[in-house]
């Protein structure tokens, strides 16, 4: 019980930028209940023990992880305080809220679904369309609220396509996958005519043919001799000098000799 008010405080802190925190404990249920329930019950979801632990590599009481939203492990240990500000602010940036988690105005109740069923870029519209005809101060504050949530996944995909660098291919995807998310806003009709234009482009053409080559080499590399094996890699690498797989392959080819 004494890691609770540290739980309580970071999901306080943290809850708004997209974190959720979920609570596994093996006790009885009424125990459970009895403090889910109670003057210090917590602000954050508690479940009783299942095979979550069991998947995750439960290694005594207490255990925590840290997952991304696919369910990679970032993290673990056994106590979540031993994680500072700057490593958090890290992992949330490539987070954002799924959820509405506050009532807002009946006039959001169609964004507030579509946000909550991940249609972005519907949401982002409607409320649009509320913000231009509300005069009430309450309605417009629950539509800068409900902006700030959408502009969260905004800056998500921004994030990850900063990321990818000079990797058009990957690039190319979140670019798609924020088009599809964000469909019917200005950003993603903005993304879709600029990921159209990029796959046309001899440079995107160029980089996946390059990840395709390399991709279907690198299986075959142990069984060749090394003087094939590193003419190979270097063709891939003259070939596309300035793509990720054309740079990758004149670094393996450094190891099969010269």
């Amino acid at each position: 019980m004494a890691g609770v008010p540290h739980l309580k405080e970071l999901y306080a802190k943290y809850k708004d930028r997209g974190l959720e925190l979920l609570a596994v404990s093996n006790e009885e249920e009424s125990k459970i209940a009895g403090f889910v329930n109670g003057d210090k019950k917590p602000n954050y979801t508690v479940i009783r023990y299942s095979k979550i632990a069991e998947l995750y590599g439960l290694k005594g009481w207490p255990s925590a992880w840290v997952l991304d939203a696919e369910g990679k492990v970032l993290w673990a240990d056994h106590f979540l305080n031993k994680i500072d500000d700057a490593q958090w602010e890290k992992w949330l940036e490539n987070l954002a809220p799924a959820k509405v988690d506050k009532e807002l105005a009946k006039d959001l109740n169609s964004a507030v679904k579509s946000f909550d069923k991940g249609e972005i870029g519907k949401a982002m519209a409607d409320t649009k369309k509320v913000a231009d005809a509300a005069t009430d101060d309450a309605v417009k504050a629950d539509c800068d609220y409900l902006l700030a949530l959408c502009d969260k996944h905004v800056k998500l995909f921004e994030n990850k396509m900063k990321a990818a660098g000079d990797d058009l291919v990957a690039k190319a995807a979140v670019m798609e996958e924020g088009a599809a998310k964000l469909k019917g806003s200005e950003v993603g009709t903005k993304w879709d005519t600029e990921v159209k234009e990029l796959k046309k482009s001899k440079t995107y053409k160029d980089t996946a043919a390059s990840a395709e080559d390399l991709a279907k080499l690198k299986p075959t590399l142990k069984d060749l001799k090394e003087s094939t094996a590193r003419k190979k890699l270097e063709a891939i690498a003259k070939k596309y000098p300035d793509t990720p797989a054309g740079k990758e392959a004149a670094e393996l080819a450094k190891d099969f000799g010269s």
